[in-house]
């Protein structure tokens, strides 16, 4: 006889556990599901799109001159490299000038390079680094970024 009465005990011990975690889970899931939903329908608060869209309208981006030279080693290796430059055009009047300035830096810059500085994810990242420092140097800081659209190396 002790053998079914622990039977419905043992039964009852893990089923309402189980049942009482069940419910308070999907009380949980519904209450953060409803938090969720309401925040969607709220969508985006305007102060923060208002205060973007006044710095998106003046900046600007040129595209320079490609640059096709030979790299110092190995002899016979050829780079192809295009570029843009991201300014304010409210601060640059004479946008046409600087890119040549900058163009003629980045010239002098990738005939000292070497094949083994541009292979590889390291070497990209630090090639857009040097640009992107030499860009900002050579304009006086007007430059925000100068973006690599294209580079070919042969």
């Amino acid at each position: 006889m002790a053998a079914s009465d622990d039977k419905p005990s043992l039964l009852m011990g893990t089923i309402v556990p189980l049942l009482v975690l069940s419910v308070l889970a999907g009380g949980g899931g519904a209450l953060i599901g409803m938090q969720i939903v309401s925040a969607l329908r709220a969508g985006p608060a305007p102060a923060k799109a208002e205060a973007v869209a006044p710095s998106a309208v003046t900046q600007t981006v040129k595209e320079l001159a490609p640059i096709v030279t030979n790299l110092s080693y190995p002899d016979g290796s050829w780079v192809r490299l295009q570029t843009a430059m991201v300014y304010d055009k409210t601060e640059v009047p004479q946008a046409d000038v600087m890119a040549a300035r900058i163009g003629q830096d980045i010239l002098a810059f990738v005939k000292t390079l070497t094949m083994a500085q541009l292979q590889g994810a390291t070497g990209l990242q630090s090639l857009r680094e040097d640009l992107n420092e030499r860009a900002v140097l050579r304009s006086d800081g007007h430059v925000r970024e100068l973006m690599i659209e294209m580079l070919v190396v042969q």
